[in-house]
């Protein structure tokens, strides 16, 4: 009795196994789909249907961060390996022996395989690209600004993030080979970006270290207006040791599309109206603040003739397409520049820290010589005989620019900063020449 017993279920066991020895075992999936108890070609019939023409035909459509992006897989999926990845799961279990495949036949096995794709990697890409704009988040630097009492006030600076391109490559190409059709949610993979300057960098700017101010009350109020713009422009501009300010680069061009009006502008020794006229005296501003703030002068140009609103040798021109003026920060701190215009005034005060003020820098600028205007003599038809116009000159100098350095009330360094020359303006004498006419 006991001997048929066995047999019976031998044969059963036997059976069975022979059954399913042209069959998927249960229990294994492609892609989601369980094959188990299908022939092979009732296996790739069943992808094809279920998965990969819906996949192809549909596209899938991912939420990132709440945003919706659909991909269209017929031009991602150049191709994949259906057949390959059937006849592995098919495979699986057969080589076993006779009793365990009989335990797999009746307890079925968890084994999942998915598919492979050749991807179109440069439609990948632009997929990629599109995501990675809208996740992009430019970070903030710190900010800085001083209070009317002079108190240094920061903001904090703000990270930005980049999406992690190869990783969220690696998810897209997950999420298709998962076999999943419905939309499908990825937290997007993001780096963080440091700022370039963080309020742990600025924590050492604790004073006012030198300022300049130049008088306006003697401007137009389209000079004024332009005069405001360079300074808005400046205006919290920080500079780390070692940095270098260019004020061309700072303010940029100046156009009519960017604000700036029409004010006189000095061009080979005369006054001519010129688009962003007076924005130099933002430049020469800045330029004597920065000496008096014991900075390195990197670049600068004076005017071929003195400014009315500061004193000789402590100007500086500028212009968009060949004059600069570019100053360093060689303090060993950070620095910050304030501009601004207030009652008729301009102001920029330089910020930083309160050790550099253990030094006091005096600046010496000495006209150590006259250059007298010729006076020129010029006849003119249109005048009536005997009428005289006299169009006045001035005086040129020479100019010498030293900087003188205390530290303690001792004087320890003096160094020559510039030495510049003024030209004279001739003084024009018309004579009338022209014949007199009498009416009786």
């Amino acid at each position: 009795m006991y001997y048929w017993a066995v047999s019976w279920l031998f044969w059963g066991a036997y059976d069975k196994n022979k059954h399913w020895d042209k069959l998927i075992y249960p229990g294994i999936k492609v892609a989601s789909i369980d094959l188990g108890g299908k022939t092979k070609e009732e296996g790739k019939k069943l992808i094809e249907s279920q998965y990969i023409i819906p996949l192809i035909k549909n596209g899938l459509t991912f939420i990132i961060d709440g945003n919706r992006y659909k991909i269209d897989c017929s031009r991602l999926i150049l191709s994949y390996n259906i057949d390959e990845v059937v006849d592995k799961a098919f495979e699986t279990g057969k080589s076993l022996s006779f009793f365990n495949r009989y335990n797999i036949v009746k307890y079925g096995i968890s084994n999942r395989y998915n598919i492979d794709y050749t991807y179109n990697n440069e439609y990948l890409k632009e997929f990629i690209h599109i995501v990675e704009k809208d996740m992009y988040k430019e970070p903030e630097d710190a900010k800085i600004m001083a209070t009317p009492e002079e108190n240094i006030e920061i903001i904090d600076d703000i990270k930005g993030y980049r999406l992690d391109l190869e990783k969220f490559e690696e998810q897209i190409k997950m999420s298709i080979e998962s076999g999943v059709l419905d939309d499908i949610k990825i937290e997007a993979p993001l780096i963080e970006i440091n700022a370039s300057i963080t309020a742990d960098d600025l924590n050492s700017i604790d004073t006012k270290i030198s300022s300049c101010k130049t008088d306006l009350s003697f401007s137009s109020d389209s000079r004024t207006h332009n005069v405001e713009l360079a300074a808005i422009a400046i205006n919290g501009t920080i500079l780390m040791d070692g940095d270098v300010f260019s004020f061309n680069e700072r303010v940029g061009e100046r156009t009519k599309e960017r604000g700036y009006k029409a004010a006189p502008v000095l061009e080979d020794g005369n006054y001519k109206p010129g688009i962003g006229g007076g924005i130099c005296q933002v430049s020469s501003t800045l330029y004597k603040a920065a000496l008096e703030g014991g900075m390195e002068v990197i670049e600068r140009k004076p005017h071929s003739l003195p400014a009315v609103y500061i004193g000789l040798g402590l100007d500086a021109t500028v212009s968009w397409d060949n004059i600069d003026l570019k100053i360093k920060n060689n303090l060993g701190y950070p620095l910050f520049i304030e501009a601004y215009l207030k009652e008729k005034n301009l102001y920029v005060n330089l910020y930083s820290n309160s050790k550099l003020k253990e030094r006091t820098y005096i600046i010496n600028n000495k006209a150590y010589e006259k250059i007298m205007p010729k006076t020129e003599i010029k006849e003119d038809i249109n005048l009536p005989a005997g009428e005289v116009v006299v169009k006045k000159g001035s005086e040129g100098y020479k100019v010498k620019v030293v900087r003188e350095i205390y530290q303690e009330g001792q004087l320890i360094d003096t160094e020559v900063i510039s030495n510049d020359i003024y030209r004279p303006i001739s003084e024009v004498i018309i004579k009338g020449i022209g014949n007199s006419t009498f009416v009786s």
